[in-house]
């Protein structure tokens, strides 16, 4: 069944693009490994990404993809993560020097 979505490809061949650029990661253009994460990240629903997954000939591409480039976090998350760590834990010493 193909379902159209707002003016862009039908739901199940975008589906089908993302599997096929899938079986040739990593040997995939920059832009497709774009298209990819903004997939994986954006529009993909949780039973696409099950489905995909679950394939035993994409299993090895899919854990890498995910590994090298959606499950990472970025420098900024990182560096929200320290400064709110910094400031947590200066909250806590506070309180418990003024206590």
């Amino acid at each position: 069944m193909t379902i159209p979505t707002d003016g862009g490809p039908a739901v199940h061949d975008r589906f089908d693009r993302i599997e096929a650029l899938l079986h040739r990661y990593p040997a995939i253009a920059e832009t497709e490994r774009a298209e990819l994460k903004r997939w994986f990240t954006k529009e993909a629903t949780a039973f696409e990404v099950a489905s995909l997954s679950s394939k035993d000939e994409l299993r090895a591409n899919y854990r890498a993809f995910r590994a090298e480039h959606v499950d990472r976090l970025t420098m900024a998350e990182l560096a929200a993560i320290i400064i709110a760590s910094v400031v947590l834990l200066g909250a806590i010493a506070f309180v418990a020097l003024s206590g």
